[in-house]
């Protein structure tokens, strides 16, 4: 994690139960603080704590509500703010207009993914530097997409650990690999994506997380086109 280890969210979940676990899960790690819980968008909206809040978690079914339009809602009132969105859905279609519009500052985890407390403050930690992050399940597996094929292995798999959040020494600890390797190695990976780096407009991490997003196909990665586009 950054030296950034003091969080602060607020958490939109209509089961309470979970809404209760998920935040004492994330306070107990010493790197959050939730600020409040709630049920429902009214209950969040008409809340001051947003005016303090970092990063929102929230379930994209509320008991029947829009969570996607919600987040987007939050965004427009809060643009710094980051939107974690929790799904039951092992796939995208829900966020295909998040996508479409290439906003960032966003990640899809799947809510039997939160038990993995790590992966939450990856994500939260991701989405709060404007970065995009998808669940580990969603990005594990190979895109489909003529992006993908020039590909190496090793670049499949830097590819895979960039939109799941890792950074480039949470990567080089996972691979057992040096952190100037990592970062010679995503600079090839980028140039393979056809991703400009010496854009100063463009967050490379951004673009490829948005690309796989884009790209990804099969059984756990559905992206629905966007019939406005």
């Amino acid at each position: 994690m950054s030296p950034h280890t003091d969080f602060r969210v607020v958490l939109i979940e209509d089961e309470k139960l979970f809404r209760d676990l998920l935040c004492h899960a994330l306070e107990q790690t010493g790197q959050v603080r939730c600020l409040g819980a709630y049920g429902t968008s009214e209950a969040v909206l008409a809340s001051d704590h947003l005016d303090r809040a970092e990063v929102a978690l929230l379930d994209i079914d509320l008991g029947g509500e829009d969570g996607i339009t919600l987040g987007r809602q939050l965004r427009e009132r809060y643009p710094n703010l980051g939107i974690v969105l929790l799904s039951n859905h092992a796939h995208l279609a829900f966020a295909r207009e998040l996508i479409a519009a290439n906003l960032t500052g966003w990640a899809y985890l799947l809510k039997k993914s939160v038990q993995d407390v790590q992966t939450v403050l990856r994500a939260i930690e991701g989405v709060r530097r404007g970065q995009v992050v998808l669940d580990p399940q969603l990005a594990q597996g190979l895109p489909g997409g003529s992006r993908a094929a020039p590909l190496t292995p090793r670049q499949l798999e830097l590819w895979s650990l960039i939109t799941q959040g890792y950074s480039n020494s949470a990567m080089a600890q996972r691979l057992n690999l040096s952190p100037k390797w990592i970062e010679n190695a995503l600079g090839g990976l980028y140039a393979a994506l056809g991703i400009d780096t010496r854009d100063p407009q463009v967050n490379a991490r951004v673009a490829a997380a948005l690309l796989y997003a884009r790209e990804a196909g099969g059984a756990h990665l559905t992206v629905v086109n966007d019939r406005r586009s």
